[in-house]
């Protein structure tokens, strides 16, 4: 079961529960992480979560007023659903969100997290943002924040090929090591 890719998703209308099995996602132009608005939740490591939004969060002076909560505007899809996540890199309050490519202007994509573990520990970071800004959350999707997630993916595959055959390498000179040295130890106990 493949996971979707989704082009054009706007944060501020779309909501989380129509993209339930998207793997990659391609934001509207102009998306962006609301760093500023971070909750880090610690359990062992930090877990950092910051939405993902299109309009402005936070009520400006001017033009028609919208839906408020608390200071905060309302999406106009009546929830938070998307948000960057990454662990260890948002300090230890959540002050300073730096996960995935933040950094990046160009970056307005996601790659979907998924691990079972993080993924309760993102959660309960999300209630608590929810809970601190009165804003909604029903179908909170979580995602690294990427500029390319083609180029990610291939760079995540690569490195695991690395990896295994550098493990795999280790593995037969210990195991031809340790072979040798059995050899030896029933060499000697023979002459005895």
């Amino acid at each position: 079961a493949d996971m979707g890719s989704y082009v054009n998703i706007d944060p501020d209308g779309d909501r989380g529960q129509s993209y339930m099995d998207a793997g990659v996602v391609y934001f509207k132009d102009g998306s962006y992480v609301l760093r500023d608005h971070t909750i880090a939740f610690r359990n062992g490591l930090t877990y950092c979560v910051a939405p993902i939004v299109r309009a402005p969060i936070e009520y400006q002076e001017g033009g028609k007023a919208p839906e408020t909560v608390n200071g905060f505007v309302v999406p106009r899809s009546g929830t938070v659903d998307f948000w960057a996540v990454g662990t260890d890199c948002c300090g230890p309050s959540g002050n300073r969100f730096e996960c995935g490519d933040v950094n990046s202007p160009v970056a307005r994509s996601g790659m979907r997290m998924l691990d079972d573990t993080s993924r309760s520990m993102f959660l309960l970071g999300v209630q608590e943002w929810s809970a601190t800004t009165g804003l909604p959350v029903r179908h909170p999707l979580f995602f690294r924040w990427t500029t390319d997630p083609i180029r990610y993916s291939d760079s995540l595959k690569s490195a695991c090929s690395t990896q295994f055959a550098i493990r795999l390498i280790i593995c037969f000179f210990a195991s031809l090591i340790a072979h040798f040295l059995m050899h030896t130890l029933l060499q000697k106990f023979r002459i005895m």
